[in-house]
């Protein structure tokens, strides 16, 4: 991704350039300091997507991005400036830019490098939509589409410029109104050919083309059957050569054919899910899908055809993503959208969807194409990487708040000790020290509990029963005691379970006393582990899994965190309830049985 940065400040392009470059990944930003340089670098150079300061020597970011759009209409122009607005925001809406912001902290560095990235993004997927709309309107040849029941359902303009007859003269028609009933049965005839088992999956013939007008064109029919699976025919596809012209271009039509069979290929063998709908029909159902659609989604082409593409929605697509495409599909523009949809076999996965209008000549939509990509990964890492910043910024307040006060005893305490007698200064020395112990204790259970909040290890098949008796045996309690109600065969991270049971185990002991007695079961979905201690109050379920909370005056408080970073991470739910001995009772829920 390249981007191009200008503002006349020079600190302001290198603080910039350096989120990005944190943010994002693959990210190259070029910098200028005024924008008559912006302008001669975009003559030689392609970008991504401008960012730009408003106010600036020579001409404001507004007039620099006017001067953009004349010759990059649909390149991203996104404005940071110090100098922020209503009325420049105002301006900025107005003339159409990709975003506005206001130069701040990291946070707002942050949001710059996300909308970055999408207006990037949006701009590479609006290319490639544009690309593939050209490669099917330059399909220039005759091309008619007839159904099952032998009537045609689409031709194109050269075949309407052929026949003579308007377009909504043939759809609907059988195919007699161009052909003699010699031509219709030696079309069926090869037809035929095609849908038994032995014979060919396309076939040429020659035919004499009927038109409203006129003598008839003798012509050369390439025919093949509409994709179907099963039983279920779905009609032909056919192109049209007129065979006085071939005869004259047979070395052009040659290698046209040829572009053709590539183009056709590579719509049919694109790394993205294509598809292409007709909304002359009732519900706009798709009328062609390739093989990466079929292959993201799991649901085979008879499934998918003359199907609207809403099948793939399910409970947790954002109505909001749907509501775009449909006003995009109503005012005939193209759009692209970040949508949840399902796989044929339940499985949700993240979908960029960009759809566009193929157009006739009086600019009416024809059809309407669809590109789509598998995006799923993407949005895992994007969310990962959000909880990371959660939990480093959740850190960073532990260690500046927790250690404050361990680091004041020690050093209150060294200068008393360098102030008293022999005898006074051991004991102050002795407090420091414990002070000191307390910072190592700290440091060390954070670290713990970043660590615990990385992936997940390769799981494993593990015993319930078998992990409790070996951390049990691990823990110290001399007169405590466990009892192991049945056994449970889940997934996990072995090292990662045993560290959740030991702090739930510690944590039990710490508030129960040496003489606890705790209990381990399984439950549908899951397991709990439950005290005969004095119970945690209902006001503080729901703080207790913060790092630092703690009732122990020497306790650090980060137990129960590491327990809620290594459930989360495994894809567990945790929750406090009342044991029935009236301790506490925790409960691990949604972990995948075997």
């Amino acid at each position: 991704m390249r981007v191009l940065h200008v503002d006349d400040n020079r600190s302001i392009l290198d603080l910039t350039a350096a989120f990005p470059d944190r943010e994002l990944a693959d990210v190259s930003v070029t910098s200028e300091t005024t924008p008559d340089d912006a302008l001669s670098r975009l003559e030689t150079e392609s970008f991504d997507c401008v960012v730009s300061e408003y106010e600036m020597s020579g001409r404001s970011g507004l007039e620099l991005f006017e001067a953009i759009r004349e010759d990059h209409p649909l390149l991203p122009f996104v404005l940071y400036t110090g100098k922020g607005s209503e009325e420049i925001a105002s301006q900025a809406v107005n003339a159409g830019v990709t975003g506005y912001f206001q130069k701040g902290g990291p946070d707002q560095q942050r949001r710059l490098a996300n909308r970055v990235r999408q207006a990037a993004e949006k701009y590479h997927t609006r290319i490639e939509a544009d690309r593939y709309s050209t490669v099917l309107r330059a399909l220039d040849y005759p091309i008619y589409v007839v159904d099952e029941t032998g009537v045609f359902s689409y031709v194109n303009d050269a075949m309407v410029e052929l026949t003579g007859y308007e377009r909504e003269e043939i759809i609907g028609a059988s195919t007699d109104i161009i052909k003699d009933d010699e031509a219709v049965a030696a079309a069926e005839r090869e037809l035929g050919d095609i849908l038994s088992h032995e014979g060919p999956d396309t076939t040429q013939f020659y035919v004499d083309v009927v038109p409203k007008d006129g003598d008839p064109i003798p012509c050369r029919d390439h025919m093949a059957v509409l994709p179907y699976e099963g039983e279920e025919f779905r009609g032909s596809v056919g192109i049209l050569r007129n065979v006085c012209e071939e005869v004259s271009r047979e070395e052009t039509l040659e290698r046209r054919e040829r572009e053709l069979e590539r183009k056709t290929r590579a719509m049919d063998e694109a790394p993205v899910g294509i598809t292409i709908t007709d909304p002359s029909r009732e519900d706009n159902p798709m009328i062609y899908v390739n093989g990466r659609f079929v292959e993201m989604t799991g649901y085979p082409r008879s499934d998918s055809i003359d199907e609207n593409c809403r099948f793939l929605q399910g409970p947790e697509t954002d109505e909001q993503s749907v509501n775009e495409l449909r006003q995009a599909i109503d005012t005939g523009e193209a759009t692209t959208v970040e949508i949840k949809n399902y796989r044929r076999d339940g499985e949700p996965f993240w979908n960029r969807v960009s759809i566009s209008p193929l157009l006739s000549e009086d600019g009416e939509a024809e059809s309407w194409v669809g590109f789509q990509r598998d995006i799923t990964a993407y949005k895992n890492r994007e969310r990962e990487l959000e909880r990371q910043n959660d939990r480093l910024e959740r850190f960073a307040g532990i260690v500046s708040h927790d250690l404050r006060s361990p680091m004041s005893v020690a050093a209150g305490r060294i200068e008393l000790a360098k102030a008293e007698g022999e005898a006074d200064r051991a004991a102050n020395l002795d407090a420091a020290l414990d002070a000191l112990d307390r910072m190592d204790t700290i440091v060390d259970d954070t670290l713990t509990l970043a660590r615990q909040g990385d992936t997940v290890g390769e799981p494993e098949t593990v015993s319930l029963s078998s992990v409790a008796e070996e951390c049990w045996r691990t823990t110290e309690t001399d007169d405590g005691s466990i009892e192991v109600a049945g056994d449970l065969r889940f997934r996990a991270d072995p090292d990662r379970l045993r560290n959740l049971v030991e702090n739930l185990l510690g944590n039990a002991i710490e508030h129960g006393g040496e003489r606890v007695t705790v209990r381990i079961g399984a439950l549908d979905d899951g397991f709990y582990i439950a005290d005969d201690g004095p119970g945690i109050d209902e006001a503080e379920r729901e703080s207790v899994f913060d790092p630092g909370h703690t009732s122990a005056e020497d306790g650090t408080g980060f137990g129960l965190a590491i327990v809620n970073e290594i459930a989360e991470a495994h894809g567990w739910t945790v929750s406090i309830g009342d044991a029935e001995v009236g301790g506490a009772r925790f409960e691990i829920r949604d972990v995948t049985t075997v």
